[in-house]
């Protein structure tokens, strides 16, 4: 094994250490590490470069989105609880806040945050602006600290911060708060490398600390769904958009009809939550289940990049989409995440390219110039329903 690999394995290792011993009153240490693999991801560059830093503003938004559809009834009683906090209304967890915005607001099921953002500005501004100062105070604060109590330790290994605890919320939202926080050492080039092994590992322990602090018994792969996206019944509404931005072709085997649609994460669900409609392709059922959670392979890569180019007619159709459902685009962070999800796997890792389950081994030269910088202008990006 390489240096580097010999590196990566001991900050996996202190993750898993991490998640081991640490002290867990509330379920926002796995929502932090979660939002700080995403972050690394979607921010990597055209070499595979992480960033070097973060932000603690950021990571507190993403926080929020991922707690945003758990904040749905779980039951007649509402949301799952998801912390040891008192239930009093100073001290609601954040998971309750939503859900009780939600309710005030007659949120329906599967609306977005950034329907929601667009629909309520003004008090979900508000929300957001709670839920990001708690993140920053607290999880932010606390998610290195090793033990409990007065003898808890803490190791600086993942990132560093300039705040304390007892920064105010009106102090973490000026102007001139400082929220970066820097990567230590290679912290950024191994949550990117170790994201597939890291995610599932991290949602395992969040689902079972659900489990424990809810009185009745859960059947877990209900929790699974409700916890992790599972449930994406939203994402119908795009099917139609889709369906004619595709000019009613299959994205990934070209055919125009083989009993069913479905909407498609081309960066597969279970390596990164990307709803954004940049990373959702229009897809047969059969395809979509052969898939499953591979990466796909290059020519269905080189196909998908061309949606990054500002001029070309699928990322002028997916404007128009955007505009209409209100669902969010972000070219970039998608494109990141594409980067840091291909260009972090080893030569000849298998990539999907079909039914039935045909694979191919990753060539990394083709792959690096299909996600060059100038990426969406790569000719061989051009697709069977482009003009």
């Amino acid at each position: 094994m390489s240096a580097g690999g010999d590196h990566a394995l001991v900050f996996g290792q202190r993750i898993l250490s991490l998640l081991e011993t640490a002290s867990f009153t509330a379920s926002y240490k796995y929502a932090v590490l979660l939002a700080l693999i995403d972050a690394v991801l979607e921010a990597t560059d055209e070499h595979g470069d992480p960033p070097t830093e973060v932000h603690g503003r950021d990571i507190g938004r993403r926080v929020l989105e991922l707690y945003w559809p758990q904040a749905r009834n779980f039951t007649a009683q509402g949301p799952l609880t998801q912390s040891q906090f008192s239930r009093d209304a100073a001290r609601r967890e954040i998971v309750q806040k939503l859900g009780d915005f939600r309710r005030e607001h007659r949120i329906p099921e599967y609306a977005t945050v950034e329907q929601v953002r667009r629909r309520h500005g003004d008090a979900f501004a508000e929300l957001e602006r709670g839920v990001v100062a708690t993140v920053v105070r607290y999880p932010i604060t606390l998610l290195q600290k090793v033990g409990a109590g007065g003898r808890a330790v803490e190791q600086c290994f993942i990132y560093e911060y300039g705040w304390s605890q007892s920064i105010s919320t009106a102090a973490v939202h000026r102007t001139s708060f400082d929220d970066r926080m820097p990567l230590v050492d290679d912290a950024g080039r191994h949550l990117a490398t170790l994201a597939g092994l890291l995610r599932p590992v991290i949602q395992r322990e969040w689902l079972q600390f659900v489990a424990r602090h809810n009185d009745a018994d859960v059947e877990e792969l209900r929790l699974q769904q409700y916890l992790f996206g599972g449930e994406r019944i939203g994402l119908a509404a795009l099917v139609d958009p889709l369906h004619a931005l595709q000019e009613g072709r299959c994205f990934y085997c070209d055919g125009v009809a083989a009993g069913g649609w479905e909407v498609d994460h081309f960066l597969p669900w279970a390596r990164l939550q990307d709803d954004k409609l940049d990373n959702l392709v229009l897809a047969h059922r059969r395809c979509n289940n052969d898939k499953r959670a591979a990466l796909a392979g290059i020519d269905h890569l080189a196909r998908w990049s061309r949606r990054f180019d500002g001029s070309s007619p699928l990322s002028v159709g997916l404007d128009v989409i955007a505009a209409d459902s209100e669902w969010p685009r972000r070219p970039a962070a998608t494109l990141g995440a594409a980067r840091a999800l291909y260009l972090h796997q080893p030569e000849g890792t298998p990539l999907w390219v079909g039914r039935p389950g045909r694979v191919v081994p990753l060539d990394r030269t083709r792959l690096l110039s299909v996600l060059r910088s100038d990426v969406g202008l790569a000719a061989e990006g051009r697709g069977p329903y482009e003009a």
